[in-house]
């Protein structure tokens, strides 16, 4: 199994005498576009800005490409790709003379540096428009351009803070595409953040939800979806009333329901879903389809958070 790019374990971090992150353990391996979701606040960015070592972690530790940030941020910085909350691109020059700018700080040399250009903007549909400037674009060429510059030095590993903010659907398709295949093209590892579950579900391999300053639950987004509480079932048939499955909810054998086109959404333990037809029949159903829904990411986060909502409730 190969290092891992990103390596956290019992990380801890206060703020104003306030724990922002608390116990949270993350680890991220080459070739794998990992998503971190979680609400705001869940501090997602601030992970991020430990990572890059531009805060401090009060207990635990963090390792980055081997380095660890707290001391070593200059050589991690200039090893990782970055795009955080605002773009950072210069609106009075072109997006060839931006790539340029960060190429020189890279220290990369010229023919490198337009070779490496030159590709990138290819791939994010930006190369005739190379010598505009950037001013005058829309928020989705920007973070495209912005994503570009933070892959121009070929990191191994690059940290997206909320890559799709303010994209319109076709720009996000075409941004989540073109992530997909630089990571399969290069083997890089890619960081992202976002409380956008759709844009993580369409893309990542790996997933970690956050709430509170800590992980509820990492790993492959298969695995983490069939983690959920609960299943998601649809039946459709003639007698399928409301009345029917709140009996069934009253004795336990369903969790709650909610109308689905001419059917319903029945969501119920794992251990009845293969007696949830024959419950259905016995009332009178003359049951039409009857079949399991696959969980989605939002049950899981739901799933997740909820439970830590009723963690905090409980313990106050």
């Amino acid at each position: 199994m190969t290092t891992p790019v990103i390596d956290l374990q019992a990380v801890g971090k206060e703020m104003g005498g306030r724990p922002v992150l608390t116990d949270l353990s993350l680890v991220v391996r080459s070739g794998t576009l990992f998503g971190l979701v979680g609400p705001n606040g869940a501090g997602k960015t601030t992970t991020l800005r430990c990572l890059l070592g531009l805060l401090a972690p009060t207990r635990g530790t963090v390792r980055v490409l081997g380095f660890e940030p707290a001391r070593e941020g200059r050589r991690v910085r200039s090893r990782v790709g970055v795009l955080l909350e605002n773009d950072g691109l210069y609106d009075r020059l072109s997006a060839w003379r931006n790539l340029g700018y960060h190429a020189r700080i890279h220290r990369l040399s010229r023919a490198d540096a337009a070779a490496r250009g030159e590709r990138l903007l290819r791939t994010f549909a930006l190369w005739e428009r190379r010598r505009e400037v950037v001013a005058t674009w829309s928020k989705g060429m920007r973070q495209k351009l912005a994503i570009a510059r933070a892959l121009l030095h070929q990191p191994p590993l690059v940290l997206l803070d909320e890559p799709f903010s303010g994209l319109d659907p076709g720009a996000a398709l075409d941004l989540r595409q073109q992530l997909r295949a630089l990571v399969t093209e290069e083997g890089i590892a890619v960081l992202m953040t976002t409380h956008d579950l759709h844009h993580v579900e369409k893309i990542c391999d790996e997933v970690a939800v956050m709430a509170g300053g800590r992980v509820l639950s990492s790993g492959p987004l298969a695995e983490l979806t069939a983690g959920t509480d609960g299943v998601a079932v649809r039946a459709a048939g003639s007698g399928l009333t409301a009345e029917v499955v709140r009996e069934l909810c009253r004795e336990g054998l369903a969790l709650g329901y909610e109308p689905a086109n001419d059917g319903m959404l029945i969501r119920c333990g794992r251990e009845q879903v293969d007696r949830l037809g024959a419950e259905l029949i016995k009332r009178g159903v003359l049951l039409r389809e009857i079949y399991v829904v696959r969980s989605t990411l939002e049950d899981a986060f739901l799933s997740l958070t909820k439970a830590k909502t009723n963690e905090e409730e409980a313990s106050s």
